[in-house]
């Protein structure tokens, strides 16, 4: 695979003009965007939504402790299925699946995560916010988005400059209990087990993504469930 040349697939996140970098800083000519290139993490970040912005703060914070996700071999096993590709894992938190393909270019808006995908391996680090992808159309082969979908402010737009930068997308999305009035049930069992979740929780049906993947002009190839034990977010209660 010929190595990824960051540099060169830039744009401009706020108005998709493509930009290239001159020393390290970096302005677009279009709109007048300044973003830079510091301690190897190019920081391209636009975030003009409130909550984004409110969601951003909760997760600086909880990057600075420990960030636990599931050890059941999901992200060795899209960490190989990327090698050999110009893949991007958005929103890619602290690069577990980093760990296993260094190639990936790791993407978040928390720039302490960033910090530790870097010690986990991650080569290519971008602080950008998914909802304004700084590249260049069909930049990228593969897009990864693994249990984070729902924790966007708007999903439907992620989706859509997931599509727009990639030739395939690979998601991964929670979704509620998969029974009667499950969404019920999650909210309360949230309040009685005093189960702290990510400052944005909004599980999606896979109906509802089918239709989301449909607006932006997707072709559903493959689809499953997968199943864990427990809920992730109950062991995050650093976030409340």
């Amino acid at each position: 695979m010929e190595k990824i040349k960051i540099a060169e697939i830039l744009a401009c996140p706020k108005c998709k003009n493509p930009i290239s970098p001159k020393k390290r800083n970096l302005k677009c000519n279009k709109c007048g965007f300044l973003a830079n290139f510091e301690n190897n993490i190019w920081k391209l970040l636009f975030i003009p939504n409130k909550k984004t912005r409110f969601s951003r703060k909760k997760y600086e914070i909880a990057h600075k402790k420990a960030f636990y996700g599931p050890s059941d071999g999901s992200y060795e096993i899209l960490a190989n299925f990327a090698k050999g590709t110009k893949a991007v894992d958005i929103a890619c938190g602290e690069g577990l699946i980093e760990k296993f393909n260094p190639e990936i270019v790791a993407v978040e808006f928390s720039e302490n995560a960033l910090k530790k995908a870097k010690v986990n391996g991650a080569k290519y680090l971008v602080l950008a916010d998914t909802h304004s992808l700084p590249f260049r159309d069909n930049s990228f082969d593969i897009a990864i988005s693994t249990g984070n979908l729902e924790h966007f402010e708007n999903p439907k737009k992620a989706i859509k400059e997931m599509a727009r930068i990639s030739k395939i997308q690979i998601l991964i999305v929670h979704r509620h209990p998969p029974i009667p009035f499950g969404n019920l049930l999650f909210d309360l069992s949230s309040k009685i087990f005093n189960i702290k979740h990510q400052p944005i929780e909004k599980p999606i049906s896979a109906k509802t993504l089918e239709k989301m993947m449909s607006n932006a002009k997707l072709k559903i190839i493959y689809k499953g469930v997968w199943t864990l034990p427990v809920n992730y977010g109950r062991v995050i209660k650093f976030l409340s």
